[in-house]
C-alpha cells in the first residue's frame, strides 16, 4: 500500500471511530506512523484527505452499478448489488453521519458531490431498467416515475445510520444491513415472482 493511501484508510478508520470533528492530521499521521510532516507531503490539511476519501468511495461504486453485459440477471444479481452498496456505505458511515456539516463547510466537497449524485442517478436508472429488461422487476414507470422511486431508496440508503443512530438502536455492520430490507420493501413489489 502506498503512503497516500495508507493515510486515506488510516482516515477513514479514525473518521469512523471518532468523528471528523476530534481528529487531526496530526492524530491521522500518528495512527498511520509517520511524521505530520510526511503527511503534509501528501495533502496540504484534513479537507484533502476528506475530498481523497470521497474520490475512493465514488470509485468503489463503480463496481456495485455495472452490470455484467453477456449475463441474464436474477433477483440474487440486484440482492447482491444491494449488499455492495450498504457495504459501502458501512465502510464510509463517518460521511453519512456528518455530511451535511462537511458539504456546508467545504463548498468544492459539494459541488463534487452533486456532481456525482447526478451522474450516479443517471447510471441506476440504467441499472434498473437492466432488472426490468431482464424479467426481474416490473415496473410500468416512464422516467420521472423511476426516478422518484430511486431516489426514494437512495433516501433510505443514505439516511439509514442516521436513523439507528436518533432511534438509540445499535449501530454495528449487522443491524446497518437490516437497511437492505427497507429497500426490498421498496422493491417488492415491483418483483417478478
Amino acid at each position: 500500500m502506498n503512503t497516500k493511501s495508507r493515510i486515506v484508510q488510516t482516515a477513514v478508520q479514525l473518521f469512523n471511530e471518532q468523528g471528523i470533528g476530534k481528529v487531526s492530521t496530526n492524530h491521522i499521521a500518528a495512527a498511520a506512523s509517520m511524521s505530520p510532516g510526511n503527511l503534509y507531503y501528501h495533502f496540504k490539511n484534513k479537507s484533502e484527505i476528506i475530498q481523497a476519501i470521497l474520490l475512493d468511495m465514488y470509485e468503489e461504486w463503480n463496481e456495485v452499478w455495472s452490470l455484467p453485459e453477456h449475463v441474464t440477471l436474477t433477483q440474487q444479481h440486484l440482492e447482491q448489488k444491494l449488499l455492495m452498496n450498504f457495504d459501502i456505505l458501512w465502510r464510509y458511515r463517518f460521511f453519512y453521519r456528518e455530511a451535511l456539516s462537511l458539504f456546508q463547510a467545504d463548498e468544492a466537497l459539494r459541488l463534487l458531490h452533486t456532481e456525482m449524485m447526478n451522474t450516479r442517478l443517471v447510471e441506476q436508472e440504467a441499472f434498473i431498467r437492466r432488472f426490468i429488461t431482464d424479467g426481474v422487476l416490473r415496473i410500468e414507470a416512464d422516467s420521472e416515475q423511476l426516478q422518484k422511486l430511486l431516489i426514494a431508496c437512495w433516501i433510505i440508503a443514505n439516511n439509514w445510520l442516521s436513523f439507528l443512530e436518533m432511534n438509540g438502536q445499535p449501530v454495528d455492520e449487522a443491524s446497518f444491513t437490516n437497511g437492505v430490507g427497507l429497500i426490498w420493501a421498496i422493491l417488492d413489489p415491483y418483483l417478478v415472482k
